[in-house]
């Protein structure tokens, strides 16, 4: 009874890491798995290239693109928001009631832009640095931005850890690109993509 006890309290720590911390790095891990899974077979079943490459504007032009469609669970959730704030019963004051769906919905739509900068510069480094055959990954990336950014926003309203994984979706994925240019621009290592 007591080992029972001391196996569901959230602060008990096995191998230095309690309850919640363990859910935390299950997700981390899960987040990992799934964008290596989900951009490798990508990467084997679609055969694309872009038709320009040569110059800064074709690249640039194919970053636009994806950034375009990235953006879009963002610009949905503004419409969304704008329609709630007509509906009274989910004001306080001129306040959103707090952990209604308005609230969520304009929390969702800031954690989106400030996710989306990151993703926009990721994305941005990736068609600057690399040659036409890496250039399917800023749509494999851009795929993933979308993906990750759906689940966010059903979690937030749903399931706590459907959000967490959502956030990795969207967060993890650029992360990579940085260490990716870090690793270009400070030691000339250039890991190819593709």
């Amino acid at each position: 009874m007591k080992r029972e006890r001391r196996r569901r309290d959230p602060r008990v720590k096995v191998y230095g890491f309690t309850r919640r911390q363990w859910q935390f790095l299950y997700i981390l891990v899960g987040n990992w798995l799934f964008s290596l899974v989900f951009f490798i077979a990508a990467k084997l079943m679609w055969q694309w290239s872009p038709a320009e490459w040569s110059t800064p504007g074709d690249k640039l032009a194919l970053v636009m693109k994806c950034a375009g469609f990235a953006i879009l669970p963002g610009i949905l959730g503004i419409c969304i928001v704008a329609a709630q704030r007509l509906n009274p019963n989910l004001m306080v004051g001129r306040m959103a009631k707090p952990n209604s769906s308005l609230d969520i919905n304009t929390r969702f739509i800031l954690n989106t832009f400030e996710q989306f900068t990151g993703f926009f510069i990721a994305i941005s480094l990736v068609a600057l640095y690399s040659p036409q055959a890496d250039a399917k990954a800023l749509p494999i990336l851009t795929a993933l931005f979308l993906i990750g950014r759906l689940l966010f926003w059903y979690g937030y309203h749903k399931n706590p850890y459907l959000r967490a994984f959502g956030f990795g979706l969207t967060f993890y994925p650029s992360v990579a690109v940085y260490i990716w240019y870090v690793f270009f621009m400070l030691i000339g290592l250039r890991i190819p993509l593709f």
